[in-house]
């Protein structure tokens, strides 16, 4: 998984799973954690702060802001954000994350595509030559 999905998957899976009576205490503070890490990222930058909270309410709408926010802060790089990220959804989803579902490994790659049934067709290097 990217870093920036990793973080958006975390956002969702916390507000979803870290609310309610039925929420466990892991859950919940795993992503208390990650809101701070996330906060302290973001600082100083109302905007997005603003677009990740709405995010939470609706993700779809809010999805290409959020992301444009948090590349531009850089969040992908900072380990304590993404420890925080892999935190909250190993406690929301324990069988996906002991299979190895959460780790980002994506160092000097070329042509990467994280998710599940995916297609990807790369072409590296100058175009063929039509032959005769």
């Amino acid at each position: 998984m990217d870093p920036i999905s990793l973080i958006m998957g975390a956002l969702l899976a916390g507000a979803t799973k870290g609310s309610g009576e039925a929420a466990s205490s892991a859950v919940m503070d795993a992503y208390a954690a990650f809101r701070e890490a996330l906060k302290r990222r973001l600082a100083g930058r109302k905007p997005a702060q603003t677009a990740i909270e709405e995010y939470t309410a609706d993700p779809d709408t809010w999805r290409p802001a959020v992301e444009t926010y948090l590349q531009q802060a850089h969040v992908q790089y900072d380990e304590a954000v993404l420890a925080a990220a892999s935190a909250v959804l190993g406690a929301a989803d324990p069988v996906g994350a002991a299979g190895g579902r959460y780790a980002v490994h994506i160092y000097g790659a070329h042509g990467v595509q994280v998710g599940d049934r995916n297609t990807q067709t790369n072409h590296y290097g100058s175009t063929p030559r039509a032959t005769d």
